[in-house]
């Protein structure tokens, strides 16, 4: 019912007149040129942005994105409704859950995620159309690059709304069936931290600072590879050199320049001499900052060092950064990817669900103890146990085990106790107490056990 309300909602704002004359804000920068649209600053006056594409030539950028995106794509996903036994699998008969195998006709779910994680995080927004039926179901989700577009506050019969221009018309935008306009409820956003509530903006917008710092140590190191001779010596010569020696002498000297022609032996002349030099102290401090800016950027989109920037020595264990990156660096996006999927595209009472679990996958041992411990303890059956790591189902694995035994629950199985348990065989039993047998659950030293 919710989502044929929606259509039929959305075909009443179609039949809208011609929006009026729009009052766009411009968001003033630093070096004097305004951006049309929301202001995407919270006080007035911010550093333009570094821009997407430069951002990702730094290693450190690219290597965070990826990893945070490539991960939450990687988790199963699917569709779980509200009932009262708790939340349960949606049928397939509902719309919503072929979305979650393949969101649009281009793209697989993984291939979706990454996209949406990646835009939420480079640029603070992350835009999905909705496509509909007759019957207002959805059909389909389409990305839009939020480099295409420019989202306005408009004005019609006095009541405001978002709206978002598409300024990018190429056959790309035709293919993907995208209009010039898109209202707010034909889309999916999902935004970053915003000063506004309305636009978000990323880390990159916010801390423009660190990115450009290091984006100014990689164009040191640049030159300094394109000057292959600089760092391992110079050449002197006992008399002053004339143009056309000076020319000659540079000739010369590019035969042996950059990293290509390393290892080649200078052939040298006429009281030439070629002194070694080694890394001095400002070299020295340069590499330091270069490993400093890593840690920066690592510490802006909150993953732990370690994994983007191994050093010399691998942690011997790297549960606790594991830990610390799911719960820092991606509980968050999934968070929002959640809610505004629930929000925007499923009807009431059903929910989008991204296991965090599948974080485990890559550690067999790690599912393994985490299954039997299940299983033991009655949470789950030994087929739900052999489903998550590939195996087929058993002919008797269906039941649940009674706490610590291999008994179905229910028929009364002793739990295991621990071999230091007050009152087990091996020890003594405490003077003036009854019973000789193993203690019931809840007493101490077999109060209680008649």
């Amino acid at each position: 019912m919710r989502l044929f309300m929606r259509g039929t909602s959305e075909q009443r704002d179609r039949k809208e007149p011609v929006l009026r004359r729009e009052v766009r804000s411009g968001s003033p920068y630093a070096d004097g040129w305004a951006v049309p649209g929301l202001n995407l600053g919270g006080g007035g006056i911010a550093r333009a942005p570094v821009p997407v594409w430069l951002a990702e030539s730094l290693s450190a950028v690219t290597a965070c994105l990826e990893i945070t995106a490539s991960t939450i794509a990687s988790f199963p996903v699917s569709v779980v409704v509200d009932t009262e036994n708790g939340r349960q699998p949606a049928p397939n008969t509902l719309p919503a859950v072929g979305l979650v195998a393949r969101p649009n006709a281009w793209q697989s779910w993984p291939a979706f995620c990454m996209q949406a994680v990646a835009e939420l995080q480079m640029e603070g927004n992350f835009l999905a159309s909705i496509q509909r039926d007759g019957r207002g179901a959805i059909t389909s989700l389409t990305p839009v690059p939020w480099a295409w577009v420019s989202p306005q506050v408009v004005n019609v019969a006095g009541v405001s709304r978002l709206v978002y221009d598409i300024t990018n018309s190429t056959p790309a935008t035709r293919l993907l069936g995208l209009p010039s306009r898109l209202l707010d409820t034909e889309v999916m956003h999902a935004r970053a931290r915003s000063d506004n509530g309305l636009i978000g903006r990323s880390v990159l917008a916010r801390a423009v600072g660190v990115v450009q710092e290091g984006l100014e140590m990689a164009k040191v190191a640049e030159s300094n590879w394109k000057n292959g001779m600089r760092p391992s010596g110079y050449l002197s010569s006992s008399d002053w050199l004339d143009d056309t020696q000076v020319t000659r002498a540079q000739e010369i000297l590019a035969d042996y320049r950059g990293a290509v022609n390393a290892g080649k032996v200078p052939l040298l002349e006429g009281g030439w001499k070629f002194t070694q030099t080694s890394l001095n102290s400002v070299d020295a401090e340069f590499l330091s900052s270069r490993q400093f800016s890593v840690a920066e950027i690592c510490r802006l989109f909150r993953v732990p060092e370690v994994l983007v920037q191994l050093g010399q020595r691998l942690p011997a264990d790297m549960s606790p950064y594991m830990a610390a990156f799911a719960q820092l660096a991606l509980a968050p996006i999934v968070a929002i990817l959640e809610a505004e999927f629930d929000e925007s595209v499923l009807p009431a009472g059903c929910h989008l669900h991204m296991d965090m679990g599948g974080l485990l996958r890559g550690n067999y041992s790690a599912v393994a103890a985490a299954n039997c411990a299940q299983v033991q303890s009655g949470i789950m059956t030994a087929n739900e146990a052999r489903r998550a790591i590939g195996l087929p189902p058993h002919d008797d694995g269906d039941t649940l085990r009674a706490a610590g035994t291999t008994q179905p629950a229910g028929d009364g199985g002793a739990p295991n106790w621990p071999a230091d348990m007050p009152g087990m065989p091996s020890l003594a039993p405490k003077p003036g107490k009854r019973g000789d047998g193993l203690p019931a659950p809840g007493t101490h030293q077999n109060q209680g056990a008649a």
